[in-house]
């Protein structure tokens, strides 16, 4: 789950991304929080992101937060807006665009808690897995949490987004089988298989992965891996 906070003060940005990395861990949910001083900055990325939640503060210069959201809308309906303000005084302007909430600030832990509770009431969880044998017996591993797999030797390690790995003796072709062709995987290289949602960038003939991690492409996959991660973030905005 990908999560924007968009706000013109640093102190509220920071609170905020922590509360969220908080509360988490504490749910067992993987999320990615994104900080943006403006809207402008935030919009200069939708054509290579997508959000689950957007944190907004609505009284920003230059771009305030309800043209941002505007424009977000444009683009998509699916992502749940909440608006962060100090006033209640746009309570039409802010439902006009389907927010899912309105935060006043300065807001606490457990107000967050509360609106990240009902957002995942309204979200169905991710639940689909593989089985793998690990050191003689059956694991599941849920795809969600799987950043990355890389070949080594007969075996596959399973790079998964809390760091952990593990390995299972399987072929690149029987890993993709297992996930029934779930569209978020694609192969970048020989032996080298990416989760697009964990996917930040490409880089040349790099990709660059959120957690850090690198990859080679091989470069007559580019054109295509451009292709195929295009149509994928426009089928799952």
């Amino acid at each position: 789950m990908r999560v924007a906070v968009i706000d013109d003060e640093s102190i509220f940005r920071m609170q905020l991304k922590m509360m969220v990395e908080k509360l988490s861990k504490a749910k067992g949910i993987h999320i990615t929080v994104d900080e943006f001083a403006g809207g402008q900055q935030f919009i200069d990325v939708l054509t290579e992101k997508r959000y689950d939640i957007v944190f907004m503060d609505i009284f920003m210069p230059e771009m305030d937060g309800i043209e941002t959201a505007k424009v977000l809308r444009r683009r998509t309906e699916r992502t749940f807006l909440v608006f962060l303000t100090a006033s209640d005084g746009h309570y039409p302007d802010a439902f006009s665009l389907h927010a899912f909430d309105y935060v006043t600030k300065p807001f606490n832990i457990e107000r967050i808690d509360q609106v990240l509770t009902e957002i995942l009431e309204h979200t169905p969880l991710d639940t689909a897995f593989i089985k793998v044998s690990v050191s003689g017996r059956d694991e599941r591993v849920l795809l969600k949490n799987i950043v990355s797999v890389t070949t080594d030797g007969h075996y596959l390690e399973i790079n998964k987004d809390d760091k952990t790995i593990r390995r299972a003796r399987l072929t690149s072709g029987e890993f993709m089988e297992l996930t029934g062709g779930d569209k978020r995987f694609v192969m970048i290289n020989r032996g080298i298989i990416i989760n697009m949602d964990f996917l930040e960038k490409i880089d040349g003939t790099e990709a660059c992965l959120a957690d850090g991690t690198t990859f080679p492409v091989s470069t007559r996959k580019v054109p295509d891996l451009m292709q195929i991660i295009e149509e994928y973030r426009y089928n799952n905005q």
